[in-house]
């Protein structure tokens, strides 16, 4: 099979377009904030377009590598796409894509979860907590401490140029809640919140609302979609999420591969 490497965001668009909260990531990721980040890969139909598409982002500590397509021919798309991807990677693939791409790399177990979307037509904003403030780089370091808490995190501390990572202190003045974002593109109208986290001791407390809620409100001011990703068995999330509006797109399947890995175990 024919893998070529695509740079064309008109056309990437177009063919992402088709359903942007399943492909929300690899929307946002259009944006020049981190298309040089990006390296995308595809193969095309008889009629010459998109068929399937590989996204390997490279912004992260770890690369993330993401799937979209039709399904058709898929399993050869992939072992073709085996020689650029990364040694080592989180994969982002669709449920109907995780068979495949297991019969391909050998990924072993993965997280099942849920991509949930909000448009900016059915937020409600309510109160706001005056206890949320904004985070910036002078907070850098106790982000990071809350976060070796959670190590499955996807935060980089150039995140924090965005402006949309909302945070409250306890007591002493430490970090407990945060909640920020992804990826967020103005430009094709679409925002994917995310590294939202609560310290163990302090949930149940609201805490997490808050700071999403605060969040929302800024974004609703910049695009007018935001999509988001829960576990499938994270009921209290998936609750607060849907008390905001939120409602389930698609399932999907995440986690993570090397080629050490696969190497080891063959």
């Amino acid at each position: 099979m024919a893998v070529e490497e695509l740079t064309e965001r008109d056309e990437l668009r177009e063919f992402l377009v088709q359903d942007r909260l399943a492909n929300a990531y690899l929307l946002g990721n259009l944006d020049p904030s981190y298309f040089q980040f990006c390296r995308w890969y595809g193969s095309r139909d008889e009629r010459g377009e998109i068929a399937n598409l590989m996204l390997v982002y490279r912004g992260l500590s770890l690369p993330v590598v993401f799937t979209s397509g039709r399904g058709e021919d898929l399993p050869d798309f992939l072992k073709a796409c085996y020689e650029v991807v990364p040694e080592r990677f989180h994969f982002h693939v669709l449920e109907t894509q995780m068979a495949d791409l297991n019969s391909t790399f050998e990924v072993g177990q993965a997280e099942a979860m849920i991509r949930m979307g909000l448009e900016r037509r059915h937020f409600e904003p309510g109160v706001r907590d005056e206890r949320v403030e904004r985070l910036g780089h002078r907070d850098t370091a106790q982000i990071m401490a809350l976060y070796e808490h959670y190590p499955d995190n996807f935060f980089e501390p150039y995140q924090l140029e965005t402006g949309l990572y909302f945070g409250i202190r306890d007591e002493e003045g430490d970090l407990v809640s945060i909640a920020g974002v992804h990826v967020v593109s103005e430009a094709h109208d679409i925002a994917v919140i995310g590294n939202l986290v609560t310290h163990s001791g302090r949930r149940g407390q609201g805490l997490a609302t808050a700071c999403t809620a605060r969040l929302l409100e800024e974004l609703f001011e910049r695009v007018s979609l935001v999509a988001l990703n829960v576990q499938v068995e994270n009921a209290p999330a998936i609750r607060m999420y849907e008390n905001f509006g939120f409602r389930a797109n698609n399932r999907f399947y995440e986690g993570r591969w090397s080629k050490a890995a696969e190497r080891a175990g063959a």
